[in-house]
């Protein structure tokens, strides 16, 4: 009598799984995707990425000058940990963990926009360039 195991041997797989892979996993909407970087685009960005990454850029060089400032680290680390604290922060995080190990559907069935569970910042360095994303 033959025996039937129904789990999967890798449950997830994220990103390329070698240097140089042209090969990337990733999971979008919910659905695993694995596609190939063929022709990777080496041109000049458009206005709105540059804007975006100098957007970026000014406000990991605003973490980093927290980081060096002790004062300033102590207020954002007991910030961070008020925040984590809160039942609203672990329900977030509950509900978005279990959304992301749900099992995907067959056949595969987008997400609504409205019904995704944010990701909440659970680190510290996330948790203080989320709020000053959000101030600026």
């Amino acid at each position: 009598m033959a025996r039937v195991n129904n789990t999967h041997p890798i449950a997830d797989i994220h990103g390329a799984l070698s240097r140089g892979d042209k090969v990337v996993f990733r999971v979008r909407d919910g659905i695993q995707q694995a596609y190939i970087v063929k022709h990777p685009y080496e041109g000049e960005p458009s206005r709105a990425q540059a804007a975006q990454r100098s957007k970026f850029k000014t406000l990991t060089q605003q973490v980093k000058a927290i980081y060096a400032d002790p004062e300033q680290l102590n207020e954002w680390k007991n910030r961070f940990s008020a925040y984590t604290s809160t039942r609203a922060y672990k329900k977030a995080l509950e509900r978005y963990l279990d959304q992301s190990r749900e099992p995907q559907r067959l056949p595969a069935v987008l997400i609504p926009e409205e019904n995704k569970a944010p990701k909440p910042p659970t680190t510290l360095y996330g948790f203080i360039l989320s709020n000053l994303a959000h101030n600026t």
